[in-house]
């Protein structure tokens, strides 16, 4: 191409890129060309430039004048340019003065304790032909600072009630008045909201807090009123001045369990609802809104299970770049294993189901989320030996979670030899296909209800239990396949639990109904059970002791179930017996009165995990275990009722059938 034609092009594309800067000026408003921050920056360069004559006059008073005016100048333009070159590297005048907060004036500090710094020799230097008073320094640094800062925090201060003044119409009455419980940073963020944007929704009437030390002080102009213990006098008093409460208002995250219940059932004497602001991570506001959205009180706040420390370093190198199948995976245990299981980056998972309906679902659920993941979804009953060992030699699994099972009690009472083919055989048959093809680890999912089993499907975890401790002792002399037990009770929200249940009733105005007022249960939520599930996975499989432990995760303190169907009428603003009726039914099947987590017999030890105990227990001979299984097939295939569940019972000593 010619140098000409070269020069034409060029110049045709500057043209081009001319033309649409001119256009982006004509189109942009002043601000756009001249933006804030440069107005910012300039308003801070002005403030440096008045500062030293201001501070010497504030100094010497009228005898300024007797100060060479050359003198004065010279000492303005040098700490000016200080003064810009440090804004100029901080970069305060970036910051949106509409939200000024104490960190830029943090930052404004620093910008001026650097320009004094570095004016303070050149000060000293600059002493001929008069020298500048040493004080001077001192009270320039605090004019800087009331300029730089004061001018901020005054622009928020007269942006907030300029918009408060034009979008709301302050004689509007709040729609709901509510107490606050709590005194941290999300109450003061919540005042905050209010007081800026939400007044037509909230009229905030004071504050409760658990520390006495801070009753009779204020948050942004609310009263703390009293503690817990003070929420009937502090309401009869709120009463007495027209201003009842509608809502009370927790907003402390981890403000759970028995503190919670006592406070739901002072809501409900006092005819108050009870709600909490949602966590400063859910970042769930419209767009464009002023509604602060306030949630409900969750069944899972009336547990009060603290927080437990995890081992996610470990969990990551036991599960990433490794192939992960999960039997059961469209249960409540599997789907949310997968969920999990997918944050830790596995090479490739493969879903087992019986169900097409729960397959289908968990599958459409992973391929939205985790795309990235190799998968496989496989339709097939755990109980068909050979079809699970065709997927295992397959798909090749690092490691097998095994939560398929018949897990209802009164279901299971009525069907036991599918009980006994599912939870028993099915167990045997992924533990077999696992250790012929060397997988290195299988996660056995049990229950409480294994523990002096009552029913069917307690005792058939139970011998499921057994078997995977018998083959685990395998690896004392040469290491195949690790077999990790894990042991908890109810789920909270899984399918066939007792809350579900309840909501349902509830959703249908009532009654609900309770096996027996006596009945208690362990809970914990699906997130944290399979969270415990993990960790103990990660502690089964790193153990050098290959005794067939069992890892029981805490469960903390049983829960009455009749007190839960209370809470749960409350939590929806009703009163038990009043509004919805109890009813008890009697046990059914199969069912206990309380459920427990160890037997008597088994020796526990503590772990790295303090919410998982590890129990040890005598290990049944793996040959005659496999073979008693053999037979009790036999007997579930043949449809032999009576005498499986004999053969049951002999394999189970601990197992008393309740009719």
């Amino acid at each position: 191409m010619s140098r000409k034609k070269i020069n034409y092009s060029f110049k045709k594309a500057f043209d081009k890129k001319m033309l649409s800067v001119v256009k982006s000026i004509r189109s942009a408003d002043y601000l756009s060309i001249f933006n804030r921050s440069f107005i910012a920056l300039l308003h801070d360069i002005l403030a440096s430039l008045i500062v030293i004559p201001f501070a010497l006059w504030l100094r010497v008073g009228d005898d300024i004048v007797s100060y060479p005016p050359s003198f004065i100048l010279k000492h303005t333009i040098v700490f000016g340019l200080i003064a810009t070159a440090i804004f100029l590297w901080s970069q305060i005048y970036r910051g949106v003065w509409r939200y000024v907060s104490l960190k830029e004036l943090s930052a404004i500090t620093i910008a001026v304790a650097f320009t004094v710094v570095f004016y303070t020799p050149l000060m000293l230097i600059m002493t001929h032909p008069v020298s500048m008073p040493r004080s001077v320094i001192v009270i320039a640094c605090f004019l800087m600072l009331g300029f730089l800062g004061g001018s901020r925090f005054a622009y928020r201060v007269f942006r907030n009630r300029w918009e408060t003044s034009e979008k709301e119409n302050l004689s509007a009455t709040p729609q709901a008045r509510v107490l606050l419980v709590g005194v941290n940073n999300q109450t003061e963020m919540f005042i905050r909201e209010v007081e800026n944007n939400a007044k037509k929704l909230y009229e905030i009437v004071g504050i409760i807090d658990e520390k006495k030390a801070d009753v009779g002080r204020y948050v942004h102009g609310i009263e703390v009123m009293g503690t817990l213990d003070d929420i009937p006098e502090v309401v009869t008093h709120l009463d007495s001045q027209g201003s009842h409460p509608h809502h009370l208002i927790i907003t402390d995250p981890h403000f759970k369990g028995k503190k919670l219940q006592k406070l739901l059932q002072d809501c409900d004497d006092l005819r108050v609802d009870l709600a909490r602001l949602p966590k400063l991570t859910d970042f769930n506001k419209p767009t464009g809104s002023h509604h602060i959205d306030i949630k409900p009180i969750s069944v899972e706040d009336l547990l009060g299970r603290q927080q437990v420390s995890l081992d996610r370093k470990a969990m990551r190198t036991f599960i990433e770049k490794r192939r992960i199948l999960i039997t059961g995976a469209g249960g409540s245990i599997g789907s949310e294993l997968i969920r999990q299981l997918a944050e830790f980056k596995p090479s490739h998972v493969t879903l087992i189901d019986n169900s097409e309906f729960l397959l289908y679902s968990i599958n459409l659920e992973f391929q939205e989320k985790f795309h990235h993941i190799s998968s496989k979804s496989v339709l097939a009953d755990v109980s068909d030996a050979v079809r699970i060992f065709k997927i295992i030699g397959e798909e090749k699994p690092d490691v097998i979670f095994h939560a398929a099972a018949l897990k209802h009690v009164p279901i299971a009472e009525e069907n036991p030899n599918e009980t006994i083919l599912t939870n028993i055989v099915g167990t045997r048959n992924v533990a077999e296909a696992a250790r012929h093809f060397k997988v290195k680890a299988m996660v056995f999912i049990s229950t409480d209800k294994a523990v002096n089993p009552s029913s069917i499907m307690g005792a058939s975890k139970r011998l499921s239990e057994c078997l995977c401790q018998s083959l685990d002792s395998l690896n004392t002399k040469t290491v195949s396949t690790r077999f990790i037990i894990t042991r908890f009770g109810n789920v909270l929200g899984s399918t066939g639990s007792v809350v579900p249940l309840f909501k349902r009733q509830l959703e249908r105005g009532g009654p609900l109904t309770v096996t027996d007022p006596r009945v208690t249960r362990y809970f914990m939520t699906i997130h944290e059970a399979v969270e415990l599930i993990l960790q103990a996975a990660v502690l089964g499989y790193k153990s050098n002791k290959s005794t067939g432990q069992i890892f029981v995760l805490d469960m903390g303190e049983s829960i009455n179930i009749a007190d839960l169907a209370k809470q749960m009428i409350r939590l929806v603003g009703l009163k038990p017996d009043e509004d919805i009726s109890i009813h008890y039914t009697g046990l059914r099947p199969g069912e206990k009165l309380h459920e427990e987590l160890f037997f008597k017999n088994e020796n526990l030890q503590s772990t790295a995990c303090e919410t998982i105990m590890m129990a040890t227990t005598q290990i049944n001979d793996p040959k005659h275990l496999l073979t008693a299984i053999d037979k009790l097939e036999n007997l579930a295939r043949q449809r032999l009722t009576d005498k499986a569940i004999k053969a049951l019972q002999l394999l189970v000593p601990e197992y008393k059938k309740v009719s």
